[in-house]
């Protein structure tokens, strides 16, 4: 089986990363009003990054790595200017999991990453449904954004990240992932990487 599909067959990769892609997208969406709501920063733009966003399967030898979209906007003391930025959804509370080369390759574009993560392991399995229906599992997700949080890995930060992996051999093979060399960062580490914030207004 082709490792570029972590040990699925295509269609269930084709399936997986369609529907993984059109909750990005809606996390995208709804993050962009959340952060006006608490007067965090304003997106005033943002287009695709390379591919389009749609979700649709991509042949082997095209470069799919990099960020989703880049923004532009404003927050209190910077100005964004067709920023990388690529939207990571976390629905297991407690760590987050990267691939060696997907982080390279965010190194290189200069990239920041958008997480937004669930805290709370309170039984519900909020891990892509088996029947990918869409619009049903993002009811169950609205139902526990009170227990979501946000944060950017901001370039600099990530590129330090980087370094500081491969300087102290922290990329692992990871069994869920392929095999694919990988970075574990635990929740009580988040805050030393990005600001938190909550997904819902308090």
């Amino acid at each position: 089986m082709d490792r570029r599909f972590d040990f699925r067959d295509e269609a269930t990769f084709r399936r997986d990363i369609k529907f993984g892609t059109q909750l990005e997208k809606y996390f995208f969406n709804k993050w962009m009003h959340v952060v006006v709501e608490q007067g965090i920063m304003r997106i005033t733009s943002y287009t695709n990054n390379g591919c389009d966003n749609n979700g649709e399967f991509i042949s082997s030898g095209t470069n799919t790595s990099g960020a989703d979209y880049r923004v532009s906007g404003y927050t209190k003391t910077v100005e964004l200017t067709n920023e990388p930025l690529e939207v990571k959804w976390v629905p297991t509370a407690g760590k987050f999991t990267l691939k060696k080369n997907d982080l390279s390759a965010y190194v290189r574009e200069n990239a920041n990453i958008l997480f937004i993560y669930n805290t709370v392991n309170d039984g519900t399995d909020l891990k892509k449904p088996k029947d990918y229906n869409l619009d049903r599992h993002i009811k169950l997700l609205e139902s526990k954004a009170k227990n979501f949080k946000w944060g950017i890995l901001w370039n600099q930060n990530l590129k330090r990240m980087y370094t500081e992996a491969i300087k102290n051999n922290w990329f692992k093979p990871i069994s869920y992932m392929g095999n694919k060399a990988g970075l574990i960062i635990k929740q009580q580490d988040y805050s030393k990487w990005f600001n938190e914030y909550n997904w819902e207004i308090q």
